[in-house]
């Protein structure tokens, strides 16, 4: 007895999944490094009344720290050491980055799940 291969009917495509995949795996790329916060920097005097920061020159710095609102609603943060100051810098832009992409998906989910109304 022969048995024939059945193939699997073709469906036809989801608008937008092929865009929908590929922002997923840049989604992916960036959840690696991202670093969720706001980025700021200050300069500060320091505690030696002799140096230049308190006789009008330039104070130290700039000190970078990020902040974010932690899980109690308040606001938090960490000060970033300058040897991880590049690689946090592009964490934070992955985040914002990621942002931009999860609201570009959820536009696509958005018009697959409630097509467009017809034109009248």
């Amino acid at each position: 007895m022969r048995r024939e291969q059945m193939t699997p009917p073709k469906l036809s495509p989801v608008p937008g999944s092929e865009r929908r995949s590929r922002l997923i795996v840049e989604m992916t790329r960036l959840a690696r490094k991202a670093i969720y916060g706001t980025l700021a920097e200050t300069f500060r005097t320091c505690g030696n009344q002799g140096c230049r920061c308190h006789q009008g020159g330039p104070k130290h710095g700039p000190h970078v720290y990020i902040s974010y609102r932690g899980p109690a609603g308040k606001t938090t943060g960490y000060y970033v050491p300058k040897a991880a100051e590049s690689e946090v810098r592009a964490g934070v832009q992955a985040w914002a980055q990621l942002q931009q992409i999860l609201q570009q998906i959820a536009a696509l989910n958005k018009e697959r799940i409630l097509p467009p109304k017809p034109k009248k």
